[in-house]
């Protein structure tokens, strides 16, 4: 059972404080910048040789890649570029290059090309089928009610000024035929002229480095399409998930436990490099030497933090914005609290101090134990002359030995 001196030392300690000094705001604050510095610095370099040397060469990573391409390249709506691991966009002259494109894709690729299990069947009724969803073309055969309710605005609103049925000669609808540039007048023989084609093909596709005013095209829309079939989607996670997904969490996992809880844990007190530049170290609440234990709830707090809002949100803007807000919230603790305490401190039960104008006792005991040894040095009362004073002052022969004062 704890004695009451050894108590009452500890309340004493707890109120003042006064065997250490609080380490300053400043400090602390450029200590943490060092340390997010030197963090970054770890964390993007490794990233770095992980996914330039590890991945880049790992087998598995380079088939999930080649598969995504091979998809984005089978389904026509890309080409390889040349000499380059890369592929590009198709580009056309005219808007009929575009519209035979999406239509292949549509009734050909999906139809006979993709994987199997995942090819689509229109019951006879792809012709049809694009006139509606691609060329805007209204449902007359009542077969796509629940669809239309989905398609983009541009299909809506844009393709039916375009685009109509093309017409038998009573006039009826030729449904199983594809649509017309209204510009024909229903006589497929006519020629459109350089400005109508360059408004048909700007349906179709608007090249980035024109699109200054980012309008939706239905290449977009298409590609938008491609990436959400199942099997793309299982490339391309795949591709990305081995590439960039899994380095940067294997990446963030090696770091910051590395910087922010074992180095802190083979420090005497605690500190990070940051700290341990600025001569800063970590006391527990009362002011003696905190416990190794103590160190796990500061790294986790802000180790669980991170890895939450990246599994759960991603790397983006509103993802640094809580990371940013919780940070100024926490220095704004520091700031404004009796003990200028961050959050991970309270929850550590730690308190930041200068080493430089601080004594860190094991605990109160040790501290009393000094204090009496202290206490019991009976001070030593200098003589205002001493053998060496009076020796200098007798070679002054100014000096004068009656006006002497004791």
């Amino acid at each position: 059972m704890e004695n009451t001196n050894t108590a009452d030392i500890k309340r004493q300690s707890s109120d003042n404080l006064s065997h250490i000094q609080e380490a300053k705001l400043f400090p602390r604050f450029v200590a943490f910048i060092v340390d997010l510095a030197i963090a970054s610095l770890l964390f993007f370099g490794l990233l770095i040789f992980t996914q330039k040397v590890i991945c880049v060469n790992s087998p598995y990573v380079k088939q999930a890649k080649d598969q995504f391409f091979a998809y984005n390249i089978e389904s026509g709506l890309f080409e390889k570029t040349d000499g380059k691991d890369e592929y590009h966009e198709k580009t056309f002259e005219s808007y009929k290059g575009y519209q035979d494109l999406f239509q292949a894709y549509y009734t050909d690729y999906l139809v006979n090309d993709c994987p199997e299990q995942y090819r689509v069947n229109y019951n006879g009724q792809d012709i049809y089928w694009f006139n509606v969803h691609v060329l805007g073309q209204k449902d007359d055969r009542k077969l796509y009610t629940e669809d239309l309710k989905t398609l983009n605005p541009l299909v809506l609103n844009v393709a039916p000024t375009l685009f109509t049925y093309k017409l038998d000669a009573d006039n009826n609808p030729l449904y199983d035929e594809v649509a017309l540039p209204k510009y024909l007048n229903n006589d497929p023989s006519a020629t459109i002229t350089e400005e109508q084609n360059k408004t048909l093909t700007a349906y179709f596709y608007i090249p980035d480095a024109e699109n200054t005013e980012h309008k939706t095209c239905y290449y977009h829309i298409v590609v938008e399409d491609l990436t959400a079939r199942p099997f793309v989607a299982k490339a391309y996670d795949t591709w990305y998930n081995h590439s960039y997904y899994y380095p940067i969490i294997a990446c963030l996992l090696f770091t910051l436990p590395i910087f922010f809880l074992v180095i802190p844990l083979c420090m005497k007190n605690g500190e990070t490099l940051g700290k341990l530049f600025f001569k800063l170290g970590l006391a527990n609440k009362l002011g003696y030497r905190h416990s190794k234990l103590q160190l796990i709830p500061r790294f986790l707090l802000s180790i669980a933090i991170l890895v939450v809002l990246y599994f759960v949100i991603g790397v983006n803007l509103i993802s640094l914005g809580i990371i940013t807000f919780i940070a100024l919230v926490s220095y704004g603790l520091t700031i404004f609290t009796k003990g200028h305490k961050a959050i991970h401190d309270y929850l550590a039960g730690t308190i930041v101090v200068d080493k430089v104008h601080s004594e860190i006792y094991e605990n109160a005991e040790e501290a009393a134990k000094i204090q009496e040894a202290i206490d019991r040095v009976n001070p030593i009362l200098a003589e205002v002359e001493t053998p060496r004073q009076e020796s200098i002052l007798y070679q002054n022969p100014d000096f004068n030995k009656d006006k002497k004062e004791g």
